[in-house]
């Protein structure tokens, strides 16, 4: 009878990962895992749960999204396989270095795709919208780095002026001492602003009516310039993934009135296309975080991304030739 338990050697072996890999996600809790005789031993299901299994709850809407989309969990398979292969290596050196970061934000984006897969299956359109923002950005500002790689240091350069900006915001509410309390060591007041302190040169600019320099609002342009350098398929999405999210993510009319006077059929079907364009809008957006991945690393992921774009691509193709069939029919005098 096979042992319930796993070495690291034979889970890396399921996963197709690195032993390292392993021992990093037991290390960082991403995986449970037992010491027997001074080694890891881990049970069967935890490694079925990074990424073999992926749970999107049995509920009623869930049941219809398969319903709608058959092909969906094959197509999902292909791509969670090629996401594990790409982010499944051990970690690149030195640690926060450049090659570092760009890893991290890749990695970043896979989990932003799961949590809109979670709520787009089950229907939370909105919520997906949301979440499908800021995947959006750090795909254009991953692509957009590794274009151009002479940006990596004002990235990650920029981080002191963001940690100093939310400093400053904190301190009109809060106390220097309770930051200090809920930040931890490597983040109190003084940390921050030593760091600000080394980096502020590069990123001061005068204001056109003001003498004063202030903080540059971004590390290097904006997202719209960006798009334009990376172009498609980001300029495709920019709209649906990025604009319009804005409205419903900051504090707007537009996120106070989200729905409009239709009944209540008709709003679910807004909700159900809004969900249904975030996943497949995200699944796409992480096809090209794994190719920015493919070009940084050289993996050698060429036909496998193809493959995996192409079955998605269907998949998208069959639920809008199915919306377009049902409008007819909704349309059509009785």
């Amino acid at each position: 009878m096979d042992s319930p338990l796993l070495t690291v050697e034979e889970a890396a072996k399921q996963l197709r990962v690195s032993p390292d890999t392993i021992r990093r996600f037991l290390r960082d809790k991403k995986m449970r895992g037992v010491r027997v005789g001074g080694q890891w031993r881990i049970p069967k299901d935890a490694v079925q749960s990074v990424f073999g299994r992926f749970e999107f709850g049995e509920t009623a809407e869930s049941e219809a999204f398969f319903d709608r989309h058959p092909n969906f969990y094959p197509a999902f398979e292909r791509l969670m396989a090629l996401g594990n292969t790409c982010f499944g290596r051990p970690l690149p050196k030195p640690y926060y270095g450049p090659e570092y970061t760009l890893f991290g934000l890749g990695e970043s984006c896979r989990a932003d795709f799961l949590e809109i897969l979670f709520l787009a299956v089950n229907a939370h359109g909105c919520g997906a919208s949301k979440l499908l923002r800021g995947l959006y950005e750090r795909a254009v500002a991953l692509a957009y780095m590794v274009k151009e790689p002479a940006k990596i240091d004002r990235f990650i350069k920029f981080a002191a002026i963001q940690e100093h900006k939310a400093l400053n915001d904190a301190l009109k509410i809060t106390t220097e001492a309770e930051w200090d309390a809920v930040m931890g060591r490597e983040n109190t007041a003084a940390e921050i602003r030593c760091r600000f302190d080394t980096v502020k040169a590069e990123f001061f600019q005068s204001g056109k009516n003001s003498k004063r320099p202030r903080p540059s609002v971004s590390w290097d342009l904006d997202v719209a310039s960006m798009v334009k350098k990376v172009g498609a398929p980001f300029d495709l999405y920019y709209l649906g993934a990025y604009t319009t999210a804005n409205f419903q993510i900051h504090a707007s009319l537009a996120s106070a009135m989200r729905e409009d006077n239709k009944d209540k059929e008709s709003r679910r079907v807004q909700r159900l296309e809004q969900a249904d364009f975030a996943l497949f809008c995200s699944v796409m957006l992480l096809v090209e975080v794994i190719r920015s991945q493919n070009t940084l690393f050289a993996l050698s992921l060429d036909v496998e991304l193809q493959d995996v774009e192409s079955a998605v691509a269907k998949v998208w193709r069959e639920a809008i030739d199915a919306r377009s069939r049902n409008s007819q029919l909704a349309e059509a005098p009785r």
